[in-house]
C-alpha cells in the first residue's frame, strides 16, 4: 500500500471501526506509576482520592487532562499484573472504553479478533460496574467498563 501525503494543511482521513459495538465511548486511559501520589504531585494535584482494587490487585486514581481522563494504576500487591509494565518502563498500559452492554460488547471484540483475557467482574473503582480485559497482537491492551451497575 502506497504512502499518502495530505493536501497542504489537510489532515489524512480518518477511518471508522467498531471493535465493541454500538454505544461505545472512550472512558479513560491507563497509565502505570510507581507512584500514585508522586505522579498526581507532579501535574499539580497534591491531593487525590485513591481507590484500592484487591481483585485486580492495585490502587488507582483519575484526573481529566484537558477533557481526557487519565488513570493511574499503581501495583497494590507484589504479584499485581502492572508490575510487568513497570520493569519494562512501559507507562501506557490501556485505553479503556464504557459499553451499554459488556457481554455484547465482549461478543464483538471477539468477532474481530480481539482475544479476552479477563471475564467480566466487579470493579471498586467503578461501583463495582463490571470490567472485562481485552488483548490484540497488533494493537495491545483493551479495557471494557459498562455503563450501568447490573443487577
Amino acid at each position: 500500500m502506497p504512502d499518502v501525503v495530505p493536501a497542504k494543511g489537510g489532515e489524512v482521513k480518518h477511518e471508522q471501526v467498531s471493535l465493541f459495538g454500538d454505544g461505545t465511548r472512550v472512558h479513560h486511559v491507563g497509565m502505570v506509576v510507581k507512584s500514585i501520589q508522586a505522579a498526581a504531585t507532579a501535574m499539580g494535584v497534591p491531593n487525590i482520592e485513591v481507590v484500592h482494587d484487591p481483585i485486580q490487585k492495585v490502587r488507582v486514581a483519575f484526573v481529566d487532562v484537558q477533557g481526557v481522563c487519565i488513570e493511574f494504576i499503581e501495583p497494590a500487591a507484589p504479584d499485581s499484573p502492572v508490575n510487568n509494565s513497570l520493569a519494562k518502563g512501559i507507562k501506557l498500559a490501556h485505553i479503556c472504553y464504557s459499553v451499554p452492554d459488556i457481554d455484547a460488547a465482549a461478543a464483538s471484540a471477539k468477532a474481530k479478533g480481539l482475544m479476552q483475557i479477563a471475564k467480566p467482574a466487579p470493579a471498586t473503582a467503578f461501583g463495582d460496574r463490571r470490567i472485562a480485559w481485552f488483548f490484540s497482537a497488533n494493537l495491545g491492551l483493551f479495557e471494557l467498563v459498562e455503563n450501568a451497575l447490573k443487577v
